[in-house]
């Protein structure tokens, strides 16, 4: 199975900034993009998504305001939101908005490294609920009323919900069962879940909650192996001051 990188974006007309960022970014695997802020940046938020954000306070004359369009973007209201705000007005416009990571001029490309391997873990867990990965998963959904059951595949699947190719429309609000049988192992998970919505054309969306801790610690072990990289390291998240 093949999975998209993580994306970041960076808002900032700052290249220094640019460049530190993006040789953080890339010994984790994440994949940048910068834009110098403003209509340009909304413009990238709203074609692409992002698990990532940084935002340049110092310099950046609408920061409050890209903090609510990333907010109120459909794709990217769950990203995780990193700023760099070194005056003491601009920190507390960050901790105003709830970013609880800031990063201060000057930058120590050692420590911003840091700073990014402890929050990696932290971008992972929230893609792995909120993204969907990818996936071909043979499923086995039981209708909740009738116990009836059919075989169907993942068009994508995440910690908490799928998208289904089925072969016979379900109805929004249908209490079902889902079996999955995850990839590359012999592993089984079962949960239970509502229909979002169906398309009438063979494609619906399920919320799902696994029926035990440890089918959900399955699955997000599993999806894990997708999203996470070896070796980095979950720590606090902090105010840096290099």
């Amino acid at each position: 199975m093949e999975q998209r990188s993580i994306q970041a974006l960076v808002v900032t007309p700052d290249p220094l900034l640019v460049a530190s960022f993006t040789n953080a970014c890339r010994e984790l695997g994440i994949e940048v993009r910068a834009t110098i802020g403003g209509d340009a940046a909304r413009d990238a938020l709203a074609r692409e998504r992002y698990e990532a954000v940084l935002l340049d306070f110092d310099n950046l004359p609408d920061t409050l305001a890209m903090v609510t369009s990333i907010r109120q973007s459909p794709s990217n209201r769950h990203a995780f939101i990193l700023s760099v705000a070194t005056e003491e007005d601009h920190r507390q416009q960050a901790l105003s908005q709830d970013i609880s990571l800031l990063l201060q001029r000057p930058l120590d490309d050692r420590e911003l490294c840091r700073v990014l391997h402890g929050a990696y873990g932290l971008i992972v867990r929230l893609r792995r609920r909120y993204f969907r990965c990818a996936a071909e998963v043979p499923v086995l959904l039981i209708h909740g009323d009738s116990f009836a059951d059919c075989k169907c595949t993942t068009m994508n699947l995440s910690s908490g919900g799928v998208g289904l190719r089925v072969p016979s429309p379900l109805q929004p609000g249908e209490e079902v069962q889902l079996i999955l049988f995850l990839q590359g192992t012999d592993i089984i998970v079962r949960t239970t879940g509502t229909v979002i919505w169906d398309d009438k054309h063979g494609k619906s969306g399920i919320s799902f909650k696994c029926t035990s801790h440890e089918y959900q610690a399955e699955l997000d072990a599993w999806l894990d192996a997708h999203f996470h990289l070896p070796g980095a390291e979950d720590v606090p998240l902090q105010e840096v001051r290099s």
